[in-house]
């Protein structure tokens, strides 16, 4: 018999975000980011209901905890809020934002559930947008102070960190492409943010270190495992391309203090774009992290092109789904673990992120009984549990998400909860794959 099982201390949990997940988007202080700005100024850009974004977390977090202990989760991700923080660019610290925080922790805390707390997960208060964001070096400081702020007030128990998430969107897709706020294009900003935003990721995982804080300190990153279209042609160069810029540009720095050499020796346009000094920069800057979050949702396939400034084109793969947010294919998830673990010498690794989102048809049964999500489920932690058979060393597993939520670019048409939220009401309703997950992790073990 084939059984897919989890060590017993294996951290079975679910991830969030301040911005999508907690609504009250200007109680008790709380001033505009950047995503606030944006679904008020261009509305048209997003599918809206008659209630603010999100599931109303910051009202119901006393009752969704108590939903998290029922479920038996181990542990919780969520993200700190910038602007209920730091309401003004250089003003004070927002108490009322604070405490917030400090209630949710304690109560996670009393209910045996570990928080992961990342700093930054795409809120960008409008004040620093206005200012050109990451891809001004300001943020240093403003990303540094704020750091500063979080660990002093949450880290005597919060023992899980990550200093941002997913610097590969909010950085060189969004800037690449202008699809996200402020909407604009730009190949030099777009390799400016990213630069910044490791100075902040080093500069933060310092300062923690040396606040002697009792936990561990990382980032997340999405890792997009890329195959080559054809494997006996020069696209397996094409695929090693597209991966250094979509992974290994942020992966790289993070372990090792230095970008993918291939890019930069190869591909003039990116060299040309970056900053003045920035390899000395990166060395001289560089800290190790304790740990890493990995984000995984699909595959990449590319092929070798000459004329691209990455020379490499990814291509729609076979692996789309009509109805689903993102190309399911399982098998890559133990691929991109495997790859960590030769790579960077085997680090401790938490899955941040995983799951599936099914446009929303507008019946609530069909969004419910999800027997979908129940495979994508299943089928995406015995990669998991085969990664660490194979001596990969990953502690923790996070369900994106715990609820239904605004879900960025895409606003509201993709359902990704296990429980369904009715958005004009606020009302959870537990789907089925809530239930599953519920036995998953009661068993330690996948069927």
């Amino acid at each position: 018999m084939i059984k897919f099982e989890f060590p017993k201390d294996f951290m079975f949990g679910t991830g969030s975000s301040c911005y999508q997940f907690e609504g009250s988007t200007y109680a008790d202080g709380k001033t505009e980011n950047m995503w606030d700005w944006a679904t008020r100024m261009y509305p048209e850009k997003y599918k809206n209901t008659k209630t603010e974004p999100s599931s109303a977390f910051y009202k119901n977090f006393r009752e969704d905890v108590r939903e998290m202990k029922a479920q038996g989760l181990k542990t919780f991700r969520f993200s700190i809020s910038w602007t209920r923080i730091f309401p003004e660019k250089d003003g004070e610290i927002n108490q009322k934002g604070i405490d917030f925080y400090n209630e949710l922790i304690d109560l996670l805390l009393e209910n045996g559930i570990e928080p992961f707390v990342d700093i930054f997960h795409w809120d960008l208060p409008l004040y620093l947008m206005e200012i050109g964001g990451f891809s001004n070096k300001e943020i240093i400081h403003y990303f540094t102070k704020f750091a500063k702020v979080c660990f002093e007030s949450f880290g005597d128990r919060v023992k899980l960190w990550s200093t941002m998430n997913e610097p590969s969107v909010f950085c060189h897709a969004a800037w690449m492409n202008g699809y996200w706020p402020p909407y604009e294009k730009s190949f030099k900003k777009a390799l400016e943010s990213a630069h910044y935003a490791l100075i902040c990721h080093y500069r933060a995982v310092k300062m923690y270190r040396e606040m002697n804080l009792p936990g561990k300190i990382g980032a997340v990153i999405a890792i997009v495992p890329v195959y080559p279209l054809d494997p006996a042609s020069n696209d397996t160069m094409g695929a090693t391309y597209s991966m250094e810029t979509t992974t290994l540009w942020w992966l790289d720095p993070i372990f090792l203090g230095k970008y993918p050499e291939n890019i930069l020796r190869d591909c003039p346009a990116y060299a040309e774009a970056m900053p003045e000094g920035y390899a000395e920069e990166l060395a001289s800057e560089f800290v190790p992290c304790d740990i890493i979050g990995l984000n995984y949702y699909y595959p990449g396939v590319a092929k070798y092109e000459e004329d691209s400034p990455s020379k490499s084109t990814e291509i729609e793969n076979y692996y789309i789904v009509e109805g689903q947010k993102f190309e399911n294919y399982p098998a890559g998830l133990y691929d991109a673990m495997i790859f960590v673990k030769k790579r960077y010498n085997n680090p401790e690794i938490y899955i941040s992120e995983n799951g599936l989102g099914l446009l929303d048809n507008g019946r609530k049964e069909d969004m419910i009984n999800d027997d979908i999500r129940i495979k994508y489920i299943r089928e995406h932690l015995r990669m998991v549990s085969r990664s660490i058979d194979a001596g990969v060393n990953i502690k923790g597993y996070y369900y994106w998400s715990n609820f239904d939520g605004f879900e960025n670019t895409a606003g509201y048409t993709y359902r990704f909860g296990l429980n369904y939220i009715d958005f004009e009401t606020g009302e959870r309703t537990r789907k089925k794959s809530w239930y599953y997950y519920q036995k998953v992790i009661n068993d330690c073990c996948v069927d």
